[in-house]
């Protein structure tokens, strides 16, 4: 027995749990993940679209090769150059209470503060120097006022980027200029 009558119940419900399922990742995080802070190098422009937000690169997006697991070397043979891979980023914590990258495997880590990232397969891996990670954190909405102030600021006093950290999933909450 099939009733029409339910028919637009479902088709209106199932968008409406997709964006459910996307939203609950980052909300789980902001709720109960770990507090860590990484430094960071703001940029501020502007977006017609968007309005104002801080573009921030961090210092954990270079890495080393010599921070590499050896299995994601043996990787690059087998992939474009330029392609994206998923990663694991084993953080720690430095003296200063920053975390720095400890090192870049292409397995979860059991245990420990980790991100996911997305490493770029370089051009040329015997000369790089430093392969570049993205972990999704590049920016950082403020209001008009606050992204204005925010840019003068950072240009005379470095900044750190407050992160929330859970099962690799990080959400960016906010942005401090000492």
């Amino acid at each position: 027995m099939n009733k029409p009558s339910f028919r637009p119940l479902i088709v209106f419900s199932i968008p409406v749990l997709i964006l459910l399922v996307l939203a609950l990742p980052p909300v789980w995080t902001t709720m109960t993940g770990d507090v860590i802070k990484i430094k960071t190098a703001p940029v501020d422009p502007t977006d017609l679209f968007r309005g104002s937000y801080v573009a921030l690169q961090y210092e954990i997006e270079s890495v080393k090769p010599s921070q590499l697991d050896g299995s994601i070397k043996s990787d690059f043979n087998t992939r474009n150059t330029g392609d994206y891979k998923k990663v694991y980023v084993r953080l720690k914590q430095n003296a200063d209470g920053l975390y720095d990258v400890d090192s870049v495997s292409k397995e979860k880590p059991s245990n420990g503060i980790y991100l996911k990232g997305e490493l770029e397969i370089p051009y040329d891996l015997q000369n790089a120097k430093t392969i570049q990670i993205r972990y999704g954190l590049d920016n950082y909405f403020a209001s008009e006022e606050k992204a204005k102030e925010m840019e003068k600021d950072a240009l005379a006093n470095p900044s750190v980027a407050v992160v929330k950290v859970r099962n690799g999933n990080a959400v960016l909450t906010d942005i401090i200029i000492e």
